[in-house]
C-alpha cells in the first residue's frame, strides 16, 4: 500500500502503472467519513485534473489493492461512478 501526500507527479506515475489496482480518495485529514474508494482507472481520480491542478494537496491518495485497502479503511465509500 502507498499513500501519496505531496508528489504529483509519483502519482500519476503509479496510476499509469497500476491501472487494476485501487485508490482511496480522502481530505488531507484522514478524516474517516471522507475516504472514497475508486477503482484506478476512474476518471474521478485520473487522468488531468480539472482547472489545470494537481491531484495531491487537499487530499491525499492511497493507493494498492481492494483488499488491503478495504481492510485497512473500512469504512471507504465506494465511487458511484466506477464501483456502482
Amino acid at each position: 500500500m502507498l499513500e501519496f501526500t505531496e508528489d504529483n507527479g509519483a502519482y500519476e506515475w503509479w496510476i499509469a502503472a497500476n491501472p487494476n489496482q485501487f485508490v482511496i480518495n480522502a481530505e488531507s485529514s484522514l478524516r474517516l467519513d471522507s475516504m472514497v474508494l475508486h477503482k484506478a482507472t476512474c476518471r474521478t481520480i485520473n487522468g488531468t485534473p480539472a482547472n489545470g491542478g494537481a491531484w495531491i494537496g487537499a487530499y491525499v491518495k492511497i493507493c494498492g489493492t481492494r483488499r488491503e485497502l478495504e481492510a485497512r479503511y473500512p469504512t471507504a465509500k465506494p465511487c458511484g461512478l466506477c464501483l456502482r
